[in-house]
């Protein structure tokens, strides 16, 4: 098996958008990816943070701006970068596989599945998503093995078996190559170690602490959703932090019109929250992903949404939502 393989953006979109080649916006993505080449990735980020405050929504850059955050070690702001691409460009394929690259780095092997599926979904003949995606079920297999040989010894079925999954030259490592896809399946894959132990991918037991952080970080977002369908706007916008900044380059007063407006109108909201699950990122924020399944007299719906939260005096305070 080779190598977890990496990607990047291709020259056009999915859909026939094109990213023309000798547009500014083509050019400055180009440029900070030579940087990055030549070991400037500070250089580029600070480039790309300059087009990007006048262009919020260039893909292209920001995709390479994810690649840059990768060379300096910055895994979760790259995390960040290529996810929110997942959202605004959910026809790329590119984006969900690298995400899976950095999160398989972490060993969170669940989520990279997660995004290596909706890239085939996305693009079924996307040949290096389908393999990563077996490398993550090989990784999965080895730890489901690993638990197995743990809690009975003897079972020599289920140690022939871990040792094969332990041949398996993987290669998940952190790594994110700027190659274009279409080169991609051709290049000769990174020197790479195999899958590590097993015991990599298993979840360490959250601690008391954690527990607690989270548990109170779910019970905003249902505080939230509460706050939501009984329409008490003060409730609902006293959950947002001062430092939430709405997604889409909006700004947070054209926000709450809005959401003001989408709140007031229906006669009735119902809003459920579904399978909410918490995990800690930078900072001290909380994410908590979840279903949401809304019903109003006019409309319903049911996505996967995501909420981050941070401490604030006591309490937690929404400053970001977005939806997957």
């Amino acid at each position: 098996m080779n190598s977890f393989r990496k990607a990047a953006l291709t020259a056009v979109f999915a859909g026939g958008i094109a990213l023309a080649p000798l547009s500014f916006a083509a050019n400055v993505a180009q440029d900070a990816q030579a940087l990055i080449d030549a070991g400037k990735a500070s250089e580029a980020l600070s480039k790309l943070d300059d087009h990007l405050a006048k262009n919020p929504q260039d893909a292209e850059a920001r995709f390479t701006k994810g690649l840059a955050l990768v060379k300096l070690g910055r895994s979760r702001d790259a995390i960040r970068v290529f996810a929110d691409l997942t959202r605004d460009y959910p026809q790329l394929p590119e984006p969900y596989n690298n995400l899976a690259v950095l999160y398989a780095a972490q060993g969170e092997y669940d989520k990279a599945r997660d995004a290596l599926q909706a890239a085939v979904v996305k693009h079924p003949g996307y040949a290096t998503a389908h393999e990563n995606l077996g490398d993550i079920y090989a990784a999965l297999a080895g730890a489901a093995y690993g638990k197995a040989a743990a809690l009975d010894a003897g079972n020599q079925g289920v140690r022939r078996k871990l040792a094969v999954i332990n041949q398996l030259d993987t290669g998940l490592d952190a790594a994110v190559a700027p190659q274009p896809v279409a080169a991609a399946a051709a290049a000769a894959p990174p020197s790479a170690a195999p899958v590590a132990a097993p015991a990599k991918a298993a979840e360490a037991p959250k601690s008391a602490e954690s527990e607690a952080r989270h548990s109170a970080a779910i019970g905003q977002v249902n505080a939230w959703a509460k706050a939501w369908a009984s329409k008490d706007l003060d409730a609902y916008f006293a959950l947002y932090a001062p430092e939430f900044t709405p997604e889409g380059g909006i700004s947070r007063e054209t926000w709450q019109a809005q959401r003001r407006d989408r709140i007031e109108k229906p006669k009735h909201i119902a809003v459920r929250v579904d399978n909410p699950q918490a995990t800690d990122i930078e900072d001290g924020a909380v994410r908590v992903s979840f279903r949401q399944v809304y019903e109003s007299d006019s409309f319903k719906d049911s996505v996967s949404k995501v909420l981050e939260l941070v401490p604030v005096n006591g309490s937690w305070l929404i400053v970001r939502e977005y939806t997957r």
